[in-house]
């Protein structure tokens, strides 16, 4: 497919008649159990997605806006999520346009202005996006997603509060581990750039080597980093601490997107872990399947900005 590029006018198009990429039963029955999962999901839409926006007339005609939030860089979220666009557009017999933007402050501009019909979003902008803009959830990462500290090995430090008076590297801001940091932190009584200084990285590979250089005392990543067991031990860095699990990407849908689309959508992201095209869609982003998600599942998100708003305003008296 055409090379993504997030700030430019030209779009990635996924063409809805890509005959070489149908897919393919991986195993025999599995074409029945899609359709058969198609009338299920119907049912499911129902009761997951709640009242719903009149329909976008224009829908149909022009296709769907894909929007990918950047969390890895352009042309890795142009091999990863290509193929996904591509499985939808084939569903939905019409054209997909996969979209994102240089920084996370940008695609935030974009999602406020309701431009995507389809976003894949981590949990705080996904409360965002369903409060403020209408979007509704269809499918979350089965994997619960975890941060780990990581120190230089030397370091005897052992708990949240060894960080008091130090650099902490993260991700860029608005990515899921700065949000979940940034959240443990509070949590821990720490004010967030006033106890803690945070300094912010375009890649988890730099914020480690922030520590191992000296720019950082710490630096909290995905724990999915540690199956990097060689670049780890070659940075002579370990873990210090790391945070409980909380839900992972989010995969959810304009309310403008008629309920027919949706639950075409949510069938066939559904059905990927038994078809070869699926699989190859799961592989590309290290996922082992998506589970139907709800908007009550992250009441409890909800809950903790309310509950973390009100002890930074608490720490910000002190």
């Amino acid at each position: 497919m055409p090379g993504l590029l997030s700030d430019r006018p030209r779009e990635s198009v996924v063409a809805t008649n890509r005959s070489a990429n149908r897919r393919k039963a991986a195993r025999p029955g599995a074409a029945r159990a899609v359709k058969a999962l198609v009338a299920l999901t119907l049912a499911a839409l129902a009761l997951t997605l709640g009242p719903l926006r009149p329909a976008d007339a224009d829908a149909p005609s022009r296709g769907y806006r894909f929007g990918v939030f950047p969390y890895l860089p352009v042309l890795t979220i142009d091999q990863v999520f290509g193929p996904m666009a591509a499985s939808f557009a084939e569903d939905l017999k019409r054209p997909v346009y996969l979209k994102t933007k240089s920084t996370f402050e940008k695609f935030a501009d974009e999602l406020s202005r309701q431009t995507y019909d389809i976003v894949l979003v981590h949990p705080s902008h996904y409360v965002e996006a369903a409060d403020r803009y209408g979007y509704r959830p269809l499918v979350r990462v089965e994997k619960k997603l975890t941060a780990v500290i990581m120190i230089d090995a030397e370091q005897p430090w052992r708990g949240w509060h060894d960080l008091a008076g130090r650099v902490l590297a993260l991700p860029p801001e608005l990515s899921a581990v700065s949000e979940l940091l940034k959240a443990v932190l509070t949590d821990a009584g720490l004010n967030p750039d006033v106890d803690v200084m945070l300094s912010h990285y375009g890649t988890r590979i730099s914020c480690l080597q922030a520590v191992v250089i000296g720019s950082a005392d710490a630096c909290a990543v995905p724990r999915v980093i540690l199956s990097r067991v060689g670049l780890i031990a070659e940075m002579k860095l370990k873990v210090m601490a790391e945070t409980t699990p909380i839900s992972q990407l989010v995969i959810a849908v304009h309310g403008r997107v008629p309920a027919a689309d949706r639950a075409k959508l949510l069938a066939d992201i559904l059905s990927w872990p038994r078809t070869e095209q699926g699989q190859a869609i799961l592989a590309a982003g290290t996922w082992s399947r998506f589970a139907l998600a709800r908007d009550a599942d992250y009441d409890g998100i909800r809950r903790d900005h309310s509950r973390r708003s009100r002890t930074l305003d608490s720490l910000a008296r002190r």
